[in-house]
């Protein structure tokens, strides 16, 4: 189902939300942008079946053996892991040049399929045993075959990364400095109309003649052609677009049919759609400030140490100083991730509430635990979304696809709070495992990073390369600047509680 329909299909959910006690929302949004805002928040978080659990086993690896576990768990602590902190500079390190025996080769492939058996939280969720020991015995079959030594690059290069990147499409797992990544999602959008809702239609103005919108074609298959928007001017209203994954539909046209709403004459357009830029990543992590009589509040990671320095402080305390306010705008875009507490305590201390965390199902492997605990098992934590939580404060948080990890939790949090309107573009999803472990392959030294978390949607939907949507699709890159318009516009900084 794409992004309208749902909005479509959500619609009556969003309705009933609407008639549920509530604080006064803030004056002055515009009835169609609520109606997006309660759609979305549905989105985000839909309920958990009551077998959630049973289904969630089917990702989650079985027969795991304590024994194993303890003897992977003595290897990895003989390992000396790539010299770098950083696994970009670690993939340009020179040991990987030098040469390894095939025997040693065979060792460290044989190692890197235990490892992710007893470690990595995505392994049956991408295909558990069925689909990884061919994978595995097809690299050795294929070693076999090579004369004299090989090179660690070979290997990450030539065997590890094609053989393992077909089937796993996590962005958090990585080889040295390989990501195999998810296909990224994005929207594209055309701005050089406006179009707004007229009952069941939307309609647009063209040479002072205004054309409702028929049908909207990309790549001869129908769509639903619009996105919600604001314009530069700070109006909330629709243009021209389309969310997907470009990697497919590459850069052809979008086709529209539209018919005048008077004369019933057509118009077919070409409408070129272009990417939305993302903002340049700024070493400015932790900030706040005023910008028009508006508080901005920047962050843009979760990562120690910075959350623990003076900035990290700052932001911990804004949440409870900025409560009442009657406008604020958090500005996430190309957040990094980290920890997630630093965020919930900001929630409570703009609301006096704590989210739930409802967006997501968490599944914790607990391994290669090298005899001191209880050997490999599985720990739980559900917490489904029951209602939004009181907020008074109008919340504006701008996002855009450099988000992830981290920046995807904390968009399924705020996503909880009542009078919140995101702005910007989906975030990257990185998110089905975390808790990142570092890992490496002890004959080759080849880093090898994944995830020992695992995290299942409500309705077990794709989250990786898709993410969270935003409210109002507008180029990141413009966004606080036609958020600042858009405030001025709807008068909401003089009209919110």
């Amino acid at each position: 189902m794409n992004f309208i329909s749902k909005i479509i299909a959500f619609f009556i959910l969003a309705l009933l939300l609407v008639a549920c006690p509530r604080p006064d929302p803030p004056a002055g949004i515009p009835p169609h942008l609520r109606e997006i805002m309660e759609a979305n928040r549905a989105i985000a978080l839909p309920p958990f079946p009551e077998d959630f659990r049973e289904q969630a086993d089917a990702y989650l690896t079985q027969g795991l053996t304590r024994e194993e576990d303890i003897r992977i768990s003595n290897e990895r602590r003989r390992i000396r892991l790539p010299p770098s902190q950083h696994i970009r500079d670690a993939g340009s390190s020179a040991h990987l040049g030098r040469r390894i025996t095939r025997e040693d080769a065979a060792s460290d492939i044989n190692f890197l399929f235990d490892l992710m058996r007893y470690g990595y939280a995505g392994y049956r969720h991408f295909g558990g045993d069925d689909v990884f020991l061919p994978i595995r015995d097809s690299m050795l079959d294929r070693l076999a075959g090579i004369q004299g030594e090989i090179t660690g690059q070979a290997l990450l290069r030539d065997m590890l990364v094609p053989g393992l990147a077909p089937v796993i499409a996590d962005n958090h797992f990585q080889l040295h400095d390989i990501t195999l990544e998810a296909p990224p999602h994005s929207a594209r959008i055309n701005e050089d109309f406006i179009l707004r809702r007229a009952g069941d239609h939307f309609v647009t103005m063209i040479d002072n003649v205004e054309y409702r919108l028929i049908e909207a074609t990309l790549g001869g298959q129908k769509v639903e052609g619009i996105l919600p928007t604001l314009t530069r001017e700070g109006e909330a209203a629709y243009a021209f677009g389309h969310f997907g994954q470009w990697t497919q539909l590459g850069t052809q046209p979008m086709y529209v049919a539209l018919e005048s709403a008077e004369a019933g004459e057509g118009l077919s357009l070409e409408v070129r759609l272009r990417a939305m830029s993302n903002i340049d990543r700024s070493n400015v992590l932790l900030h706040q400030y005023e910008i028009n009589g508006v508080p901005v509040v920047v962050n843009r990671t979760l990562m120690n140490p910075y959350v623990t320095d003076d900035a990290g402080r700052i932001f911990h305390r804004s949440g409870a100083s900025l409560r009442g306010s009657s406008v604020i705008v958090l500005d996430l875009r190309g957040h990094g991730g980290g920890v997630s507490d630093p965020m919930l305590f900001w929630m409570n201390g703009l609301s006096g509430s704590w989210p739930s965390g409802g967006a997501f199902g968490v599944f914790n492997l607990l391994s290669m635990t090298g005899g001191r605990g209880s050997g490999p098992r599985w720990t739980a934590d559900i917490a489904p979304f029951e209602s939004a939580l009181p907020n008074q404060s109008l919340v504006i948080a701008l996002t855009d696809n450099n988000m992830g990890s981290g920046g995807d939790q904390i968009v399924g949090y705020l996503r909880e709070l009542e009078n919140v309107i995101f702005v910007g573009a989906n975030t990257q999803g990185t998110l089905v495992t975390g808790g990142v472990a570092r890992n490496a392959l002890p004959r080759s030294g080849i880093a090898v990073i994944f995830g020992v978390q695992l995290h299942l949607r409500p309705d077990f939907s794709q989250f990786e390369g898709v993410g969270f949507m935003p409210d109002l699709w507008v180029p990141p890159d413009q966004s606080l600047e036609r958020v600042l318009a858009f405030i001025e516009r709807y008068g909401l900084l003089r009209g919110a509680q």
